[in-house]
């Protein structure tokens, strides 16, 4: 954090780590200034984060001490050991830092007391996040896994041929035919995935069709001979009988195997006491060893299949938006082959369009299909960048200021990840600065950082979503006037929201926008595929979180659907108070009726619709019965039987 020559340092040696440390006598007028740098953490601060701010603030030799303590390997045991007898003798030099001497106030600016506490202050050691020490879980964390990994016996685990499973009959629309599948208990899923690493969704979903579908040889052998291979594309084959196999097995699902799965880098954060302050990865990826290490995946790594069928997936999950989807694709694929310039960042695109359209969750599915991971997600609430000087946090704060060391937000997570996709959410509202930052990452692919490092944004996507124009289109509607004067046509519509963002934002800006995407309004089709979509999350939820209820098939009456869209659908609002309306009115009475009621644990229970009510049909399912989906509505019961040949 750097410290004025005027200050006083006193020589304290420190026994536990056996070095001389440079403490500094902190003015008391210069006190409240510094301590505004955790006004950031909007009151919640902890006992653990405060003591390292003490130490990063009232250190002059910390670089050396913290080398010292590098050299020396020192446990995380004997760290905490040494931050404690650091932290005391901080405090002994500046007793106006003592937590008992400081209070938060009503606005999360952390203060010395005055005399008199007003009522809306409340004192540092009394708010609700002081006793969390993180150093302290880490360390018995660090214990428990010492002892698990003694204790894990490799032996013990089980070959998934030896595990326990039912028969389920699964309908394959390819074939016409049902498929036989293994349904496991959702506690096998340590049995099936141990020792295993899968890096692609692919590779995963072809494991999951190897072990859950039965005589898989002989289907192969039936696909073969029918030349269904030479016709559809094998990787599609294997999608679709791994979407019959998650169905039956819902924990066998590659999101919830990455959401599992820790990286070396991500763990190995913890390990030291001061990472808050003093981060080696802030310096920039090529120089963190860690990041050496571990493979950073660049946009030319995608593969051909990937960006082939990128419109299809999104188009699995983003319900409506069809147009707006093939525009977003294109201009990607245009990219993968080289046809833009290699200086600018692999596309910028604005999408415009009513709020509950689907604008944010596409850019999540987007980088979720290309980065593999919706961590690959930058997301910017541009309302947090109103003010002209909030544009710091982006890039960091200059040299000599508080937070210097810390780097900038945007900056530090393109160093770390360069294949980002970034999201700047309603634009509109961010300040001109930002739209300054962002006019320099369009036209040059780079920004320079608060430590004078560049850093480059060539395989980024950049997204921004806007809600200006929708004003415009309404007014279109209520347009008096002969003929078809109040239609909105899609040239209308395209041309409001054009004459909108040229109002809002300067033509230099405009004109370095890769494309802009229109999102529309949805029609009450798209609302009841998005509705079968939250009912069918909601079953998968009740699987894979292991309650006692896991066991439990949960299934949907079509009836539910408009009952669900006459409740939870406003069309000023979209699709966003649609989840809100499910739990109102099916998960929060239905889980009480759980509750309450003695269910077996091997049961079917049926929601469906009955006087504008919602009941609930619970039948038990006997033990060694195998259960066969209801058939296709083109199918007759002789066609299924096998009598209609």
């Amino acid at each position: 954090m750097g410290y004025d020559n005027k200050y006083k340092i006193e020589q304290v040696y420190i026994n536990a780590a056996a070095y001389n440390l440079l403490i500094l006598r902190i003015p008391e007028n210069d006190i409240n200034d510094k301590l505004t740098y955790l006004s950031r953490e909007k009151g919640l601060i902890t006992k653990s984060l405060y003591d390292d701010f003490l130490i990063a603030t009232c250190i002059a030799n910390i670089n050396q001490f913290l080398d010292h303590l590098n050299q020396r390997n020192t446990s995380l045991a004997k760290l905490n050991k040494i931050r404690g007898e650091v932290v005391k003798e901080i405090l002994g030099i500046n007793k106006s830092l003592e937590p008992k001497n400081l209070v938060i106030n009503k606005n999360h600016v952390l203060k010395i007391r005055g005399k008199r506490i007003n009522s809306s202050d409340v004192l540092l050691t009394k708010n609700e996040f002081w006793n969390k020490d993180v150093y302290k879980d880490s360390e018995k964390l660090e214990e428990s896994s010492a002892k698990e990994a003694e204790q894990i016996d490799k032996s013990k685990i089980k070959n998934f041929k030896d595990i326990p499973y039912i028969s389920v009959q699964k309908f394959w629309k390819r074939l016409g035919t049902y498929i036989t599948i293994k349904q496991f208990e959702s506690d096998a899923t340590e049995d099936i995935l141990a020792g295993r690493s899968f890096n692609t969704r692919s590779v995963f979903e072809q494991y999951v069709v190897t072990v859950c579908v039965e005589e898989m040889e002989d289907l192969y052998t039936k696909l073969d001979r029918l030349g269904l291979p030479q016709r559809v594309s094998p990787p599609i084959l294997v999608h679709e009988l791994y979407e019959l196999c998650k169905a039956s097995n819902p924990f066998l699902d590659f999101d919830v195997y990455k959401d599992n799965f820790k990286s070396e880098a991500e763990e190995s954060d913890e390990l030291d006491p001061f990472a808050a302050f003093h981060k080696t990865a802030e310096a920039g990826a090529e120089e963190d060893p860690l990041l050496r290490r571990k493979k950073i995946k660049l946009f030319r790594h995608l593969k051909k299949s990937t960006l082939l069928d990128l419109g299809h997936r999104i188009k699995e999950r983003v319900i409506g938006q069809e147009g707006a989807i093939n525009n977003l694709v294109d201009a990607i694929q245009r990219a993968s082959v080289g046809l833009k310039d290699p200086e600018q960042p692999i596309g910028s695109f604005v999408f415009t369009g009513p709020t509950g359209c689907g604008k944010t969750f596409s850019a999540k599915i987007l980088a979720e299909e290309l980065i593999g991971d919706r961590k690959g997600l930058v997301i910017i609430d541009c309302s947090e960048y109103t003010a002209d000087h909030e544009y710091a946090k982006l890039i960091g704060s200059p040299v000599g200021y508080i937070g210097h060391e810390q780097g900038g937000y945007l900056t530090n997570a393109v160093k770390k990840q360069p294949f980002s996709i970034i999201l700047f959410d309603e634009i509109e509202k961010a300040s001109e600065k930002v739209h300054q930052l962002l006019l320099q990452i369009m036209d040059e692919a780079r920004l320079t950082d608060g430590k004078g490092h560049h850093v480059l944004f060539r395989d980024t996507i950049i997204l921004m979503t806007s809600n200006l124009g929708v004003r415009e289109l309404q007014s279109v509607g209520k347009t008096i006037g002969f003929g078809n004067v109040s239609e909105l046509t899609p040239e209308k519509r395209k041309k409001a929201i054009e004459e909108a963002l040229k109002k809002k934002f300067k033509p230099e800006f405009l004109n370095r926008i890769t494309g802009m995407i229109n999102f529309g309004m949805l029609t009450k089709e798209n609302y009841m595929e998005i509705i079968k979509l939250e009912l069918n999350k909601l079953r998968l939820n009740l699987k894979l979180n292991r309650t006692d209820y896991s066991k439990l098939e949960l299934s949907f009456d079509e009836s539910l659907y408009e009952y669900v869209y006459e409740k939870g659908i406003d069309e000023k609002f979209g699709a966003r108070p649609l989840k809100r309306a499910i739990e109102k009115e099916i998960s929060t009475p239905h889980a009480r009726k759980l509750l309450k009621e003695d269910i077996s644990e091997n049961s079917s229970i049926r929601l469906y619709l009955e006087n504008s009510e919602v009941k609930m049909d619970v039948k038990e399912i006997k033990p060694g019965n195998i259960k066969i989906d209801d058939p296709p509505f083109y199918f007759t019961a002789e066609t299924v039987n096998g009598k209609n040949e």
